[in-house]
């Protein structure tokens, strides 16, 4: 009889943690979703106006401000590595 009530306890406690997380997971998903959002609206704040000057009419998509960010990091990178070696040669 002890081998039942054990068992039915652990089922309970597995439906238990399954609710758990069934509920838990979009309340995580939109928190992070909330983060990529704030994180990509950040970069057009800091890259809107240099794409503005570029092309006025346009507006930015987030995969677009994602691409430009990329592009100037890249670049960025790019320029500091020349300057290291600048640096070396002299």
């Amino acid at each position: 009889m002890a081998t039942t009530t054990t068992a039915t306890m652990t089922n309970s406690k597995e439906e238990h943690l399954t609710l758990n997380h069934n509920l838990r997971k979009p309340l995580v998903e939109k928190l992070r979703r909330e983060r990529i959002n704030s994180s990509i609206e950040q970069l057009n704040s800091l890259l809107g106006p240099e794409f503005l000057k570029q092309q006025p009419e346009s507006k930015l998509e987030k995969a677009d401000i994602l691409e430009m960010t990329v592009c100037f990091l890249t670049k960025l990178l790019q320029q500091n590595q020349q300057q290291k070696k600048q640096l070396n040669l002299t």
